[in-house]
């Protein structure tokens, strides 16, 4: 536990002193491009230059996180549906719950074992051919590019 502690804080302090390190030497750069920006040129012309890069930087990413943004919603919305299909809403619902086990009660618990084995092994059977219908109509609706693309 200690050495795993060590671990983190000692990541954290170099991690740390890199981002410095490279935050100073990107701050370097930027002042020696101005600098010689500003000899060759002159000093609003080089100004405007610096300016320009970092605003090209920063519409570049905004871009990215826009782009990152939507993938992760496509992504989560795509886990939701994932999700929904797999559990059935009605299974987490309580006033169902019970009225199915009062009914059991009442036909008796020795005879509706086998009946709720089979309407569950019914239910499996109908899902496993629903996802495999729905596989081969995907591959059936799928073009060349996009099956290049996932290959890629």
């Amino acid at each position: 536990m200690k050495e795993e502690i060590n671990r983190i804080v000692s990541t954290l302090i170099c991690g740390a002193i890199a981002a410095a390190a490279g935050t100073v030497a990107f701050l370097f750069a930027v002042v020696a491009a101005f600098l010689w920006t500003q000899q060759h040129y002159d000093g609003i012309v080089a100004s405007i230059a610096v300016g320009a890069i970092f605003l090209l930087v920063a519409v570049i990413a905004l871009i990215w996180l826009a782009v990152a943004r939507r993938r992760a919603e496509r992504r989560k919305a795509r886990a939701e549906a994932e999700a929904a299909a797999a559990a059935p809403s009605w299974l987490s619902d309580p006033a169902m719950l019970l009225a199915a086990f009062q009914v059991a009660r009442s036909i008796g618990f020795g005879k509706i074992i086998p009946l709720a084995l089979a309407g569950i092994a019914a239910f499996g059977a109908a899902g496993l051919m629903s996802t495999r219908a729905e596989g081969r109509k995907r591959k059936a609706a799928e073009t060349p590019e996009d099956r290049a693309r996932r290959a890629a």
